[in-house]
């Protein structure tokens, strides 16, 4: 979290110091005056030194400090890193990928003219809190000019021996925004599938465990003057249904999920992009060092959804599609 904040504070041009171990001072600048409400705040990461002291607000993956610097982050943040990729694709070599992943069939492959695109990388850190802690760390790409957004490599350290400075762009704060949204977009959208699978997990635990607590207070309730003594049965039956009424919210407690994303880096990288595709459909397959994969698959014509295609009836689609 120490990391974060810094570069949230270095992004959003707020000064943070140091004022003890795991506290931090942020001196808030006049344009983000009424996002924060206040000039100065005193941050921790420590949860006993925040409940013990109000002037403390407590930084963590779900605080509302860390929701609130992530969401001004996406919508103010500018990036933090600046390079150039200076690396050149082999034709031959990429034509063999295709065939060897058999990402198109049915249709002949011609490797088109690498284009230079200025690109915002942009990784987060995604973290799923429910019985056990599950953290992630998802990175994508999204193209300036034409909005594209790919999956990237989340560690670009094996890439830093090809990257050099990046000369002045004429990047503007509404280009910087937009294409924040667009990750964010993205992220969301990456995200969907694996919320609702813990979602439902959570759901099938939640559901066996609200049956145990009810089989056994329906069982006590049977014979409450075993269970729990002399008591008159009017009082018995109130403090039976108010134990397992705490007991089945304390468990939908235990039970739900919670999901924070925090924006980790953010930078502007000029790379080489190789189309790979037909005469008329160029663009099919696009290769760059940054994408995961750096081959990235083509659009089935009928879904939309990335994925190896076959030629049916004149379109490519893919295996699903082509069953339909």
């Amino acid at each position: 979290m120490e990391e974060f904040l810094r570069r949230a504070a270095a992004d959003l041009h707020i000064d943070c110091v140091s004022t003890g171990v795991n506290t931090w001072q942020l001196s808030i600048p006049n344009t983000l005056g009424r996002v924060f409400g206040s000039e100065t705040i005193q941050v921790t990461t420590d949860k006993q030194l925040a409940a013990l002291d109000p002037q403390l607000q407590l930084l963590s993956p779900n605080s509302s400090l860390t929701m609130l610097l992530a969401e001004q982050l996406r919508t103010r943040g500018r990036p933090t890193h600046r390079a150039q990729l200076q690396w050149t694709a082999d034709a031959e070599h990429l034509l063999a990928q295709a065939a060897e992943h058999k990402l198109i069939s049915g249709v002949d492959l011609t490797v088109g003219q690498p284009e230079q695109r200025l690109l915002m990388r942009i990784v987060y850190r995604v973290r799923f809190e429910r019985e056990v802690i599950e953290e992630a760390m998802l990175a994508c790409c999204v193209d300036f000019v034409t909005g594209h957004v790919w999956p990237a490599i989340t560690d670009i350290s094996p890439l830093r021996e090809l990257l050099a400075p990046l000369p002045p762009t004429n990047l503007s704060d509404e280009h910087v925004s937009v294409a924040l949204m667009q990750a964010r977009r993205w992220l969301e959208l990456e995200l969907y599938p694996k919320r609702v699978i813990h979602e439902a997990e959570l759901a099938q635990l939640l559901a066996v465990e609200k049956a145990r607590i009810n089989a056994f207070y329906d069982a006590l309730s049977e014979d409450s003057g075993l269970a729990l003594g002399a008591r008159a049965e009017d009082n018995t039956a109130t403090t039976l249904e108010e134990e397992r009424k705490r007991l089945l919210e304390e468990q939908e407690y235990r039970y739900a999920l919670s999901l924070a994303a925090e924006t980790v880096s953010v930078a502007t990288l000029l790379a080489e992009v190789t189309p790979i595709g037909t005469a008329s459909q160029p663009h099919l397959l696009e290769h760059c060092l940054l994408f995961a994969p750096a081959l990235q698959p083509a659009r089935c014509a009928m879904c939309g959804r990335r994925a190896p295609l076959a030629l049916v009836r004149q379109q490519l689609v893919c295996a699903v599609c082509a069953q339909i």
